[in-house]
């Protein structure tokens, strides 16, 4: 699949994916589901943003925030973890979507009938990207051995893709990150406090900085918290970094 490009315009951006997912049985589904959101979006207001931030753009890697502003590819990305989920044969359902940035998820969310709350920090971009696709962002910072406000009932799933919130910042210096005591703590208050049961928790980590060997930046995914979720016996793929519990009864992680 092409890499996200967030200067074209939508209709370029929808013309270049067409041959994408050949791969999957499903394709049409998926391109009539993407269509349909992506003729929600409001194009002039994104088209705002866009200009809005096209200094800072040019100046930022490709793999900074502005890349949401492809919001074909990304609502693409969206569409296909909502089906690996099986949002798109489920009754309606709640989704807590913890790190949703511009809330790509919601916006998928809502073709497949399911009610999504999206939680983040606060910021100007991504509240604009938001209002862009029609969604509404709740700004909730989540932090080391701190558990989540109530926002208004228990979740049905709860996702957290590309996680950032793990990383602890002391000053300028970074690269430092959560202890297993953090992830066990963050995923029981989870557990106990946000998901209902049965339920489903989600997570995609993002890789983290080891040190440079041999001149070259090293990163991994965290080690402890794929072991972590491995022994409590969820699903995860140690090559792309992701953990999937599933919950039959409320349980302690240990």
């Amino acid at each position: 699949m092409q890499d996200s490009d967030p200067t074209k315009t939508i209709a370029e951006r929808l013309a270049a994916l067409q041959g994408s997912l050949r791969w999957n049985p499903r394709r049409e589904e998926i391109l009539h589901d993407l269509r349909e959101l992506i003729a929600t979006v409001d194009e002039s207001c994104l088209d705002a943003l866009r200009g809005q931030y096209a200094e800072r753009m040019q100046k930022a890697s490709a793999a900074s925030r502005y890349k949401y502003l492809d919001v074909v590819f990304h609502t693409l990305q969206k569409l296909l973890l909502a089906r690996e989920l099986g949002l798109h044969a489920n009754p309606p359902c709640r989704v807590l979507d913890i790190g949703t940035g511009g809330g790509h998820l919601p916006f998928v969310c809502r073709i497949y009938g399911h009610q999504a709350v999206g939680i983040d920090v606060k910021d100007a971009f991504y509240d604009g990207l938001a209002a862009c696709l029609g969604v509404q962002r709740t700004v909730v910072r989540v932090e080391a051995q701190t558990p989540l406000p109530d926002m208004g009932g228990r979740f049905d799933l709860i996702t957290a893709c590309d996680i950032a919130f793990n990383e602890k910042r002391e000053g300028k210096t970074r690269g430092l990150y959560w202890s297993l005591e953090d992830w066990q703590f963050f995923l029981n208050d989870l557990a106990a406090n946000q998901l209902r049961t049965p339920g489903t928790i989600y997570l995609k980590l993002n890789k983290e900085a080891r040190g440079r060997l041999l001149g070259l930046d090293r990163r991994a995914y965290s080690r402890e918290a794929l072991a972590l979720a491995a022994r409590n016996g969820a699903t995860v793929s140690r090559w792309r970094g992701t953990i999937r519990f599933t919950f039959a009864a409320r349980r302690e992680i240990r």
